[in-house]
């Protein structure tokens, strides 16, 4: 059996009009097409629907279940094909973003006021999450983009640097180093630098072993103990007075007692900062973020 939409939406004409030249026009078809349509209906479904005399049509007793069948099947579709463009609307006006803790300290709430002026009718939803988490909500349709640092590409993703933020050297104000005005990263050499998990986020892990090795030594390396976020690892160098942390300059806006920053002065001293989204077709939610964010790094001058 091979019924489709369109001969019962013919038959349902027909059925009402009780007549195949109201039906016809009602239809905009041409009388002989829509009878062609009822007849392979019927043959379709091996059952006679209508009875048709020179003078009237009427409906046979299975017709009249076929009609009441007909109409309540094709109500149903339509109120699933409402609730599909509902759903999909909804879902193409919520923007989801994961973003890594240090993101919010400066660049999150900029992309946010940018995306309140630029498309006020879209509702944000933003989760933190360390980076291999965050990527993988991407990967997984749990968010649209994702905002990470020192992203080094992954398969089925697609990422953009928006920002190569400075760093800055945080640490005890019983440190060694804490009378300085700046930093370098030769400076760290001897030095117990404190490091973010490499499971939880790869790239921050190894931006400064990198930048080290580059000039010739690797410094002493402690993982932090709460990963969770950055107050513990504020409270642990307000601890351990022999103790450093890098990382992103916006990160001198969360403040803890005992605890300085200063900026490291190298060229390359710098953490990146990407916007990451699914490969292929990229969707409107995507797209809003993209645009968004791509206006504030103009903006503020990142790239």
């Amino acid at each position: 059996m091979d019924v489709t939409l369109k001969q019962l939406r013919y038959f349902i004409a027909v059925a009402e009009d009780l007549s195949f030249t109201r039906a016809a026009a009602r239809l905009h078809l041409s009388q002989p097409a829509l009878s062609v349509q009822i007849r392979h209906l019927e043959r379709d479904l091996g059952v006679e629907l209508l009875r048709r005399t020179s003078r009237s049509v009427e409906l046979t007793e299975a017709g009249r279940g076929m009609h009441e069948d007909a109409r309540r099947l094709l109500a149903d579709l339509e109120r699933a094909r409402d609730r599909a463009r509902r759903t999909q609307g909804a879902a193409a006006a919520t923007l989801r973003i994961a973003y890594t803790a240090s993101v919010a300290y400066q660049a999150l709430p900029l992309l946010l006021d940018e995306l309140a002026v630029s498309t006020p009718q879209i509702a944000v939803a933003a989760h933190q999450a360390w980076s291999a988490r965050a990527v993988e909500a991407v990967l997984l349709g749990e968010a649209d983009v994702a905002l990470v640092r020192e992203f080094a590409g992954a398969e089925g993703l697609r990422g953009e640097l928006l920002r190569r933020e400075p760093l800055a050297a945080f640490m005890s104000v019983r440190h060694a180093l804490a009378a300085r005005e700046r930093l370098t990263i030769a400076d760290l050499r001897g030095r117990v630098v404190v490091v973010v998990p490499e499971s939880l986020a790869p790239g921050f892990h190894g931006l400064v072993g990198r930048l080290c090795e580059a000039r010739g030594f690797r410094p002493d390396e402690v993982e932090v103990a709460s990963p969770e976020n950055r107050e513990p690892l504020l409270a642990h160098l307000s601890r351990h007075e022999d103790h450093l942390f890098v990382g992103p300059m916006s990160m001198a806006g969360l403040a803890w007692d005992g605890v300085v920053h200063l900026p490291v002065d190298d060229e390359d001293a710098r953490i990146g900062l990407s916007i990451v989204w699914p490969d292929g077709e990229t969707a409107p939610a995507a797209e809003r973020a993209l645009g968004a964010a791509r206006a504030v790094s103009r903006r503020e001058g990142w790239v």
